[in-house]
């Protein structure tokens, strides 16, 4: 064996590349270069026209970039196909210039592909709103539940009355948590509507008295826009919607009214109806998609891009297979450019593949929180925060090295 001294390294972002690279060469000049030629993506490009395909496939092979794609498409046998690219940052951007003077959609695509990527590999953009700043590129964020109603699948029940949901609420400030949020509706599955009214009732004297009471910023878990506007003119800073702004029509106009931030997630169906089979050609790239739907409303309402959380919707019409697939492709949301949010505390996912109840589900909540806080996540929402706390305090410190 040779004196040199071999390994396979790992480089998964522009921090990493820039780290390796400014180990070997000087000037930076170089080190921006070589950066984009570290730098390896591969792209997934659905029903795409078949002659657009084909002239995509030779140029993309003119600029180095690995096209994989259907012998079908070079006999047009299909109309439409699906690709995928395999490239270094480097080569897709003379692929970008290639593309823009193409025909069958080619131009646009080009757009759509730069967009992408800049997309997945760009910082968030810090965002304010009231006295409170996000800053989601430095640390996980920790989302505390409060839920004040009879009949939440974990905690129903518990904290009923203002007195009890505000010492919860302290409580978990106490451990480590950056947010509170607060429902007043139960969503777990099979759960029975409530009016806006019924959700008031609960909320107004939670709020008045929790903003009195700890300095940090509240979410309300609501999809009425009657109810979020009152909760935002009372103060609070985030709407926490189920429905991705598809459940109310008024809803995104009142959240740009305010400038709040607004958490879009995704659910195939309704809480009454969600886990009645669940179907997907391909769960991440359905929701994907039908969370691009909702960052569309958001943006048509005058919601600013940096004001809007994407949540995928653990458990929300989807089987324990369904999820686990979520959490293994969890990067491929940060194509959408917007920070995620992960809700998967004690849900019936960890119940059903460790056989526990809800009082004894810690321990594969915080396995979750670690892992979607490794595979990109920036807010968790969790009812047990000291042990969350805890864990993504490590978690943050191997991020941030």
């Amino acid at each position: 064996m040779s004196g040199n001294k071999f390994r396979v390294i790992e480089i998964d972002d522009f921090k990493d590349a820039k780290k390796r690279v400014k180990d070997v060469v000087s000037g930076i000049e170089n080190i921006k270069r070589l950066q984009e030629k570290t730098l390896f993506r591969a792209i997934e490009i659905k029903n795409l026209d078949a002659r657009a395909a084909n002239i995509l496939n030779y140029e993309a092979l003119s600029c180095n970039v690995e096209a994989i794609i259907s012998e079908d498409v070079f006999n047009f046998s299909v109309k439409t196909t699906d690709i995928i690219l395999l490239g270094t940052i480097r080569n897709y951007e003379k692929l970008y210039y290639r593309l823009k003077t193409k025909k069958f959609g080619l131009s646009k695509l080009s757009e759509e592909l730069k967009d992408t990527l800049l997309k997945y590999d760009s910082n968030y953009e810090e965002v304010t709103v009231g006295d409170y700043t996000f800053n989601f590129n430095e640390k996980t964020y920790i989302m505390g539940i409060l839920n004040i109603t009879p009949d939440s699948f974990s905690d129903g029940g518990n904290f009923l009355t203002p007195e009890l949901a505000i010492k919860r609420a302290i409580e978990m400030k106490k451990n480590g948590a950056d947010i509170i949020d607060i429902g007043a509706e139960s969503s777990r599955p099979g759960a029975t509507p409530v009016t806006a009214e019924q959700e008031l009732e609960r909320l107004i004297p939670v709020v008045e008295e929790l903003r009195k009471e700890i300095d940090l910023p509240i979410s309300i878990d609501t999809y009425k826009s009657e109810v979020a506007k009152e909760m935002l003119e009372r103060g609070v800073h985030i709407i926490n919607d189920i429905t991705g702004l598809k459940g109310d029509p008024k809803l995104s106009e009142v959240i740009s009214d305010y400038e709040a931030l607004a958490v879009i997630m995704h659910m195939q169906g309704t809480p009454q109806n969600m886990q009645k089979n669940p179907e997907y050609e391909d769960v991440v790239a359905d929701v994907i998609e039908e969370l691009r739907k909702s960052i569309q409303i958001a943006e048509i309402s005058g919601i600013r891009d940096k004001n809007i959380i994407v949540d995928p919707g653990i458990g929300f019409g989807k089987t324990v297979k369904h999820n686990l697939e979520i959490f293994k492709r969890l990067k491929e949301f940060k194509s959408l450019g917007m920070p995620i949010l992960i809700g998967a505390s004690r849900k019936s996912m960890i119940g059903e593949i460790l056989d526990l109840p809800i009082g004894e589900r810690i321990e594969g909540s915080v396995a979750l929180a670690v892992a979607a806080s490794l595979k990109g996540a920036s807010i968790l929402r969790v009812h047990d925060v000291k042990e969350t706390y805890r864990a993504l305090k490590m978690i943050d410190a191997i991020k941030n090295i």
